[in-house]
């Protein structure tokens, strides 16, 4: 009944039927019970529930049934609590893991996907199309192109990807892996030879074009999606499209996206779309333009007003910029951002006794800078990411053991930089810093 119940989406009887069981006593639960009730709390992200059922695991022995033990990673990694389905998953012995057991673990990890995904592989331990799903956006994360690529040629030696056993997440997988990795003819080989494509595959395609600049074949395979295949888009594919645009300079294209968005498409567009659209007018200096997008957007884009000021200070129109710092102020009056860029724009321009002023003001409001944004890369290791060393690097942060070799490169960079942009007669580089 608890099972039956659980496949049927009725969660509630399942619940129902088990606290019954276990007050009427007579039945002593198998670890059949316990894996029906955990589906349960997988289903519906009850946590609380499902430690609770790992603590009656504990006590009745279960935790040495290899289901069991898979069925708690399943639940601890699908509510995001990754150390708690480690520590599950790292007390099962490596040869008593099933294939289930490999791929809840790593369909939870954030890193060290394929470091794990290596030691899956050395208990000969065949993967199917979950685990390729899994690994290979990892892949494309960590820019780790050789990895992904020994894993596309997996599915290709062991039969899945001919025998059609890849599904349209495990092939979108792998085209976000090439796109990502800026290998744009191997994602479109892989594309092209999709058996099943459903939108999400149209729009990774699209979205990888438009990262690398390739904006005329983007807005190809877009016709190709609405007028070929007659695939409606959604947001994102818009999104994909106008970042084409964006990035390729094709403004009067990008300006007619926006207004097919709504009249086409009957899809609204977010901040990010009108963002995007003022980000491209500001490039290309049309800055009237622009703050037009960012107040016909109203309360759906007023984040749209940083764009706005990143355009404004790149083209040196400090009067605009410090009208946008203001009204980003206003609008996000609980947030940092606003108040942030007010105060820098008037650093920017030496107005320091306004800057005091802004700095006094947020004091007194109680406003904090948010956290500053932290990159990473990883450096060293073979092909399977054992042996590498992972860095992370803050703004300004100077705590790594090797910072001053860093920013003495960096500026070495940042002045080769400016050489190159005097030898540039047709677009200058500003605020290189």
């Amino acid at each position: 009944m608890v099972n039956g119940f659980a496949k049927l989406g009725c969660f509630d009887h399942a619940v129902e039927c088990f606290r019954m069981m276990r007050e009427e006593g007579e039945v002593e639960i198998s670890g059949f019970t316990v894996t029906g009730i955990l589906s349960v709390c997988t289903a519906t992200a009850d946590l609380g529930r499902g430690a609770a059922v790992h603590g009656l695991v504990v006590k009745s022995a279960f935790d040495q049934e290899v289901p069991v033990c898979n069925a708690l990673v399943d639940l601890y990694g699908k509510c995001h609590k990754v150390d708690d389905a480690s520590r599950v998953f790292e007390g099962m012995a490596d040869m008593d893991k099933d294939l289930f057991s490999w791929n809840s673990m790593l369909s939870a990890l954030h890193y060290g996907t394929i470091k794990l995904f290596s030691r899956m592989r050395c208990v000969a331990l065949w993967p199917n199309a979950v685990t390729v799903a899994a690994v290979l956006p990892a892949c494309a994360q960590t820019a780790a192109l050789q990895v992904g690529r020994e894993v596309h040629g997996y599915t290709v030696t062991s039969g899945l990807d001919c025998l059609g056993l890849l599904d349209v997440f495990a092939c979108n997988a792998l085209v976000d892996m090439y796109a990502k990795g800026g290998a744009s003819d191997e994602a479109h080989r892989v594309f092209d030879r999709m058996q099943q494509r459903d939108v999400a595959s149209w729009n990774i395609m699209i979205d990888g074009y438009a990262s690398y600049g390739h904006g005329k074949e983007a807005l190809e395979l877009f016709c190709q999606m609405t007028e070929v295949e007659r695939i409606l888009p959604d947001e994102i594919t818009l999104l994909g499209a106008l970042s084409a645009c964006n990035h390729s300079g094709l403004v009067k294209e990008g300006k007619d996206f926006l207004r097919r968005m709504k009249d086409e498409f009957c899809l609204e567009p977010q901040l990010e779309h009108y963002a995007c659209v003022t980000d491209m007018l500001g490039r290309a200096g049309r800055l009237d333009e622009a703050r037009k997008v960012v107040e016909d957007a109203g309360a759906v884009g007023v984040g749209a007003w940083r764009t706005y000021l990143a355009a404004c200070r790149m083209h040196g129109d400090k009067e605009r910029a410090q009208e946008a710092a203001r009204m980003l102020m206003l609008t996000e009056e609980s947030e940092s951002g606003g108040w942030v860029l007010l105060a820098n724009t008037y650093g920017w321009e030496g107005n320091f006794e306004e800057l005091e002023e802004v700095r006094r003001e947020m004091k007194r409001r109680g406003v904090q800078k948010a956290a500053p944004g932290c990159s990473w890369v990883e450096v060293g290791g073979d092909n399977s990411g054992s042996g590498a060393v992972m860095h992370a690097f803050v703004s300004g942060d100077r705590r790594h053991p090797e910072a001053n070799m860093i920013y003495e490169m960096l500026h070495s960079l940042i002045s080769w930089m400016r050489d190159c942009s005097h030898l540039s007669s047709t677009t200058p580089l500003y605020s290189v810093e």
